[in-house]
This record gives structure tokens, C-alpha cells and sequence, in this order.
């Protein structure tokens, strides 16, 4: 299940110009990832998430204040962090 998200986070990173970090390839990719657009370029977070609350724990904790892109690989949807502890669905990607 996981392979098939690792190929497509590689292929989309590339088309996309996001740098993708030597450590995404040591584990399995989960669905949702996210990216710092605070980077240049942007740079691909080396952890993926196979659920929403371990996103938004990442959000909230890691990430707090930096610009993230928050990407789902199976449905091809941009997300956005509504702040507190929530993602909504925005544009397809």
C-alpha cells in the first residue's frame, strides 16, 4: 500500500521543483505530506502520515509558524490546517 505513495511523492516532487530529502527513502510513505514552502526551494518534510491527527500533531508542534503545504496522495488534494485541530479539503493537485 505505502510503495505506491512513495513513486507518486517522488515523481510529483520532481515535476514540481520540491527537493526531496535523502531520509523520505529509508521508511514507507504514508499518504499525507507535508512541505515547507519556507525552503528554496521547497523542501519535501522527510516524515510521512498515514492519518489526519498525525498531521495536525505535526502542524502544531513542528511546524508551528512555518509556511507548510499539507498534500494527500490518495485523494490528490491540497489541505489546509484550520489553525486549531482540523484539515480541510481544498484544490486538486
Amino acid at each position: 500500500m505505502f510503495e505506491g505513495y512513495k513513486a507518486r511523492i517522488q515523481s510529483y516532487c520532481e515535476e514540481a521543483g520540491i527537493e526531496v530529502p535523502v531520509g523520505f527513502g529509508r521508511h514507507a510513505a504514508g499518504r499525507y505530506v507535508a512541505i515547507d514552502d519556507e525552503s528554496s526551494p521547497p523542501k519535501l518534510v522527510a516524515t510521512t502520515w498515514p492519518n489526519r491527527k498525525d498531521v495536525v500533531n505535526y502542524l502544531v508542534s513542528l511546524a508551528a509558524g512555518r509556511r507548510t503545504r499539507i498534500l494527500d496522495f490518495k485523494d490528490r488534494r491540497e489541505l489546509s490546517f484550520d489553525g486549531k485541530a482540523s484539515l480541510l479539503r481544498g484544490a486538486v493537485f
